[in-house]
């Protein structure tokens, strides 16, 4: 009988597990670009009462708010190609996993800075949008180089925190058939029989990670701080 943990195999598996990083930073980059976009717009519409959409948005964020991440990634990876295939795809299980992945965590993600993004943009004063347009710019134009800028500021540590909740949520995407870290470490742990080694490398793996986003969230939140007293 074995020891009950092996410090040697921890080490000489952290490097296998380490490889498979580029997948979790992939996810969550390519998900959290497509959510802010996806948040921005939902917010924006919310904010300017569009009639219907506006509706429409408040049911989708209080669904995404209101369910759990797995079933929503159950729901898109395993009910999508069926639906797919009711409406004449032959073949919709050949769309790789991670595209499901994608689509999935963007939208849950959307959902939740929808709402940041909201707050934000609400905070900002509202003396800065009439006087966009006083000066002519179109509500187009007003937003984005206005109000959206500041809005975005005042919104980068909820956003790094959302960022976080993006990275931690990849541990979850295994379950749907994507290799990543968790998938590999359950393949190699179903031949080793030391499960304990490889899930704390991947923790100190994810504690790495989100150090690293809580870190660049600081200095962006730093030098943003300091442009702001400069121009002031």
């Amino acid at each position: 009988m074995g020891t009950i943990f092996s410090f040697e195999y921890m080490i000489k598996s952290f490097p296998t597990l380490l490889s498979m990083v580029d997948v979790t930073i992939l996810v969550t980059v390519v998900s959290e670009f497509f959510a802010i976009i996806l948040g921005c717009i939902i917010a924006l519409t919310r904010i300017n009462a569009i009639r219907l959409l506006d509706k429409v948005c408040a049911v989708y964020v209080s669904f995404i708010r209101g369910t759990p991440f797995l079933v929503q990634l159950y729901l898109i990876c395993f009910g999508m190609p069926q639906v797919l295939n009711y409406f004449g795809m032959e073949n919709p299980r050949s769309i790789p996993g991670i595209l499901y992945v994608f689509l999935v965590m963007s939208l849950h993600e959307g959902g939740y800075i929808a709402e940041i993004m909201r707050g934000s943009i609400l905070a900002v004063d509202k003396g800065q949008m009439e006087a966009a347009k006083s000066i002519g710019m179109t509500g187009y134009s007003a937003y984005t180089r206005v109000v959206l800028p500041q809005a975005f500021r005042m919104a980068i540590p909820a956003l790094g925190n959302n960022v976080v909740s993006t990275l931690k949520s990849t541990a979850l995407i295994f379950n749907v058939g994507v290799v990543d870290m968790m998938r590999r470490a359950e393949l190699m742990g179903s031949f080793s029989y030391r499960h304990l080694e490889l899930y704390i490398d991947i923790a100190v793996i994810y504690i790495c990670l989100c150090f690293l986003v809580q870190l660049g969230t600081m200095m962006l939140e730093r030098c943003t701080r300091m442009k702001n007293s400069t121009v002031s």
